[in-house]
């Protein structure tokens, strides 16, 4: 094909079109016309990127299709990370045209105050930023502990607006950033932060809600539970919980906190195995068919993909409508 011509379309209506080349990223073509599009791991395994390709034609490089299933890809999503231009097309973002135009602002240096293990699997990492860090509830930012390893992107899951910075990290064994963390981190220690970055976040908006947690994905939801305002609160919040066993459980203290300053607050823990007295046993998505789930809620998930799929699948069959749930998908 000869270059074609790629509009970006967003939610407040703004657009910009941009030539590609044949066969060009589309996050490449964004990039020239001066987008800074919303994105994490560039290769197609996060969902980050997702957007609607409203017409035309691109074609996708490999890519995880737990985090953009088929049926997804039949209703016209893409993936703009992976996607490539081989026809003049319009690409809709769910986002507002600001968040693609602000420019990325430099990586900052923070101190670790505390690493330590707080369930199976799970350790919390915080430090402390010489500025208080102003982000929306759910985001995350990238951190690196030095130039030789890589970034890697966590959600915070303290209050906007706080020079100290809490993360919950699942560890994985082998892992460059979890090696780092378990092995060798220390209080003292300097870490590089970058962000934050992320279309998924808190609507500011008095309706119900329905937070859906797989594992270290109740990290960004700690941080909306706290930043909830009064018109917020008064709005039913549910939120379910997924662990592979009681073991796999944290954040108890917070919970509990949050459950004393927000009256219509359901919280319900699912564990794979071994379930203690205060958990249910099977998988958070069982919730939806064991309700009550209120009507008209957004629904928010977190988690590995193939539970963020099986959140997305139970969500609708419970009637839910697909247009009113986010996702965060994070491997």
């Amino acid at each position: 094909m000869s270059s074609a011509q790629v509009t970006f379309l967003f939610a407040d209506g703004v657009g910009k079109t941009e030539t590609a080349a044949p066969g060009e990223l589309l996050s490449d073509v964004a990039e020239r016309a001066g987008l800074h599009l919303l994105m994490d791991c560039r290769e197609g395994k996060c969902g980050t990127c997702v957007a609607q390709l409203v017409s035309g034609a691109v074609e996708m490089d490999d890519y995880d299709p737990a985090v953009l299933p088929d049926s997804d890809r039949d209703d016209g999503a893409i993936l703009t990370c992976v996607a490539r231009a081989c026809a003049s097309s319009v690409v809709e973002f769910s986002y507002d045209s600001i968040e693609a135009s602000a420019d990325v602002a430099p990586p900052f240096t923070a101190t670790v105050t505390a690493c330590h293990q707080v369930a199976e699997e799970i350790w919390t990492l915080r430090v402390a930023v010489e500025a208080p860090l102003d982000f929306l509830p759910g985001q995350y930012v990238r951190l690196r502990p030095s130039p030789e390893l890589p970034w890697r992107a966590y959600s915070m899951a303290n209050a906007p607006g706080a020079r100290a910075l809490s993360f919950y990290v699942r560890i994985v064994p082998g892992g460059a950033f979890s090696s780092w963390l378990v092995e060798r981190a220390r209080p003292g220690d300097t870490i590089e932060v970058e962000g934050p970055f992320g279309a998924f976040f808190l609507r500011d908006e008095a309706r119900p809600r329905l937070f859906v947690a797989g594992g270290s994905g109740l990290a960004p939801f700690l941080s909306m539970l706290k930043a909830l305002g009064p018109a917020a609160r008064a709005a039913p919040t549910t939120i379910f919980i997924g662990a592979r066993s009681g073991d796999h459980l944290f954040a108890a203290e917070e919970l509990r906190a949050a459950t004393d300053t927000i009256p219509n607050l359901t919280i319900r823990r699912f564990v794979e195995r071994a379930a203690p007295q205060d958990c249910e046993t099977g998988y958070p998505t069982a919730g939806f068919a064991s309700g009550p789930i209120e009507p008209g809620a957004r629904v928010y998930v977190c988690g590995p993909p193939p539970m963020v799929e099986a959140a997305r699948m139970a969500a609708e069959s419970a009637g839910l409508n697909k247009q009113e749930m986010l996702f965060e998908r994070f491997t």
